[in-house]
Parts: C-alpha cells; sequence; structure tokens
C-alpha cells in the first residue's frame, strides 16, 4: 500500500482522504499571500506620498483680517501702545466699522526744524510725514496723509516734554481709545514738534511755550490744506492746545503780533465747521475770549469740549509764565468770556463753570486728582468719553453728565 504525507498534520494517510486537505492547503497558501501582497501595496502608497510631500508645496491661504477685541487700555500697559492691526488694508466695497485697518495713524513732524519761528513757506512747509503700518513706523508722501477720501480726519497736538518715541505712543493710545468707540473710519494725524526735556527746567518751560505758538502756524496750514474735507476735529493737550488754538485763529483770518502767516487761499470763501476738544490746556483762560489773543479761534467751531483740572500742582503755577499778567491757565479753572458764561468776571475764579450749546467744561480733578498726566485724562477722567464721542461726531453716545 502507498503511502502519502499530510501537509498539515504530517501524518500518514490514504489517497482518499487527500482530496479535502488539499483543499484547505489552497486555501490557506491563498489567504497568506494576499496579506503578503496588501502589505506590500500599503508599503509602497506610504513611500510615495513621502516622496510627493517632498517634491510639491502646498498652497497656502492667506486669512483675512482677524480683529483681536481688547478692553480699556490701561495708561501703564505697554500692550496699550500697539496698534491693533493684522494685515495690510486693503480697500473694500464698504466701510466695516470693527476692522481697524480702516484707520490710520499718521505722525507730521517739524521736529528737524527750528523749535522757534515767526514764519513758515506755505508752499513748502517742510513737515515730514510718516504713516504706522504693522511692521512700524514707515516714511510716506505728506499728500497722502492729506488727501481727501472721505475719512474723519482728527488732528492730535501733543503737549510739553515729550520726546519723539513718546510721542507717537502717545498717538497710538489716543487710537486705541478712538478705535474702540468709533462708528466710522479716521485718519488721526498728529503733530509731532520739538518739545524734549531739557537739563533747566523753568527756563525749558518758557522755551517750549514759545516754541508751542510757533506750531500754531503749522497748524493753520494743515486746517487751510484740509478745508475740503468734510469732517475736521482737534484735540490738543496742555501746550499742545495753545498750537491748536493759535492755528485755528490763523485759519479764521486772525493775526497775533511778532507771527506772519500767509494764508495759501482765500480763507473767507471756505466755509467750514470744526470740533475743538482741549485738555488741561495751557493757556491763559482769556485768550479766546472777545479781544483775546486767539479771539477768532472759535469762528468755525462748532463745538468745544474743554477738560480742566482745579487740582493740578503744575497749572496752579501758570502764573510764572508771565509775571506782570499771572495769568490763570484754563486746563486749571475753564475758560471765561465765553458766549453762555459771561458771568465769571474774575479771572482767577475756579467755581464750576456753566455750560453753553457751543462749549462745555468739566473739572476732572475728582477723578484724577493732583496730576497733569495725559494719560490720567484718559483712563481715569469720567468725561473722557464725551471728548471721545465729540471727536467722532458721535454726540448721541456721549455719557450722561451728572
Amino acid at each position: 500500500m502507498t503511502l502519502s504525507l499530510n501537509p498539515i498534520s504530517g501524518n500518514p494517510s490514504s489517497r482518499n482522504g487527500s482530496g479535502a486537505s488539499d483543499g484547505l492547503v489552497r486555501i490557506w497558501l491563498a489567504l497568506h499571500l494576499a496579506v503578503l501582497l496588501a502589505a506590500a501595496i500599503a508599503g509602497w502608497l506610504t513611500s510615495a506620498s513621502t516622496s510627493s510631500k517632498s517634491t510639491w508645496k502646498p498652497l497656502v491661504r492667506k486669512e483675512p483680517p482677524v480683529r483681536k477685541d481688547i478692553g480699556t487700555p490701561s495708561p501703564r500697559s505697554p500692550q496699550s501702545s500697539a496698534l491693533y492691526i493684522s494685515a495690510p488694508y486693503e480697500p473694500t466695497d464698504s466701510y466695516n466699522p470693527s476692522d481697524p485697518g480702516l484707520s490710520e495713524v499718521w505722525e507730521l513732524s517739524s521736529r528737524h526744524l527750528p523749535e522757534r519761528f515767526r514764519c513758515i513757506n506755505p508752499l513748502e512747509p517742510g513737515l515730514r510725514a510718516q504713516r504706522h503700518t504693522p511692521i512700524g513706523w514707515q516714511a510716506d508722501d505728506l499728500e497722502n496723509a492729506l488727501v481727501n477720501d472721505g475719512r474723519l480726519v482728527i488732528l492730535y497736538v501733543h503737549g510739553n516734554f515729550m520726546e519723539r518715541n513718546n510721542a507717537r505712543e502717545r498717538a497710538l493710545i489716543l487710537n486705541e481709545y478712538l478705535r474702540q468707540r468709533s462708528q466710522r473710519p479716521y485718519r488721526l494725524l498728529m503733530l509731532s514738534w520739538p518739545s524734549e526735556r531739557e537739563p533747566h527746567p523753568l527756563r525749558d518751560v518758557y522755551e517750549n511755550a514759545e516754541s508751542a505758538e510757533s506750531q500754531a502756524l503749522f497748524v493753520g496750514w494743515l486746517l487751510e490744506r484740509l478745508s475740503q474735507h468734510s469732517d475736521v476735529s482737534l484735540l490738543g493737550f496742555s501746550f499742545g492746545a495753545r498750537a491748536v488754538t493759535g492755528g485755528l485763529h490763523f485759519a479764521s483770518g486772525g493775526t497775533i503780533p511778532g507771527y506772519q502767516y500767509r494764508p495759501i487761499s482765500d480763507l473767507q470763501s471756505q466755509p467750514r465747521s470744526y470740533r475743538l476738544a482741549l485738555v488741561a490746556p495751557a493757556l491763559d483762560r482769556g485768550w479766546i475770549a472777545r479781544g483775546g489773543k486767539h479771539e477768532r479761534s472759535l469762528d468755525n467751531v462748532s463745538g468745544l469740549v474743554n477738560l480742566y483740572n482745579s487740582r493740578d500742582p503744575i497749572l496752579r503755577r501758570f502764573r510764572f509764565i508771565d509775571r506782570i499778567g499771572r495769568p490763570v491757565a484754563a486746563g486749571f479753572a475753564g475758560f471765561i468770556g465765553l458766549p453762555g458764561i459771561e458771568g465769571v468776571s474774575n479771572p482767577r475764579a475756579t467755581q464750576p463753570l456753566a455750560n453753553s450749546n457751543k462749549i462745555r467744561q468739566f473739572d476732572c480733578g475728582s477723578g484724577i486728582g493732583t496730576t497733569h498726566s495725559e494719560r490720567s485724562y484718559y483712563a481715569q477722567c469720567p468725561y473722557f468719553g464725551i471728548v471721545l464721542d465729540h471727536l467722532l461726531g458721535q454726540e448721541s453716545n456721549a455719557n450722561p453728565i451728572e
């Protein structure tokens, strides 16, 4: 009898039982080969995919700018000076007030020019323009800062003892307050003037006071260039307020002894209406009244909001600027001789002032205390929101006055 070996069991078996066993062997071998083949194909696909990634670069899609909502900036927080623009501004068919890229911040600098002067060339005043961008301050054409594209323009003049970097930081902090409240696009223009702190403080105050008056020539020139804009607001702090009211006086056809202002156009043929806000103004409280040094500064102003501090330790000593006239600062006791508040006859009186439809004045002393700090006015004065809404033309949003 012939014997055959069963490949599965290894035991001898008869030929008659080998048919079923051969079938099982074939099925087992087929499954084994299938598993090996599948593993080989999977390895090849993995290798091909890796090779493809090293050869082809994926298409990178640029995401649209995303607004980063923040709270009210802290005057002591370095982050508050950042301009929140996540991508370069690209014009769109319609304005989106929530997009900070729609607003711009500019520095118009006179720091490279003499600190004190009596006239400027109206054809080439010499101001240098820089625009704040996501990568920092970039030199730009002055004409681009003054272009009339329908945006609200806010002209801001800083105060005394300001290095250039400090002035830029202050403009960005102000922009954050404006941006959070604004319902429309705007262009913030800061006139940056030479007001650095010198080794002799008292002499420096006298010199910077005169320098601020010189800057009024630039403010007047800028207002003339902006005369075709539909909305223009002005903000001045401390000595910067002196430049603002002086510039308004020049732009309205006024003159100041010792200064020569040559208009670039017919001032009488350009109807304008500016919104004006002053914070701790370091000028005589009678200057914008009838017969005052800047008496024509309100001729083309629709409304003035003045924030003063009757506890200001700096402006309390403002009288030492002129030992003969012994002036009282409008940033210490408010303005006098204005429509609606002529009852304040004593130039040194500090009692609360009555408001009129055109002039509103608020004492921030209870909120900010004994300080002359611009940041304190922004962060702690309960009336600063009124200033912001006034500058933005959003009077209906002003906080109620108690």
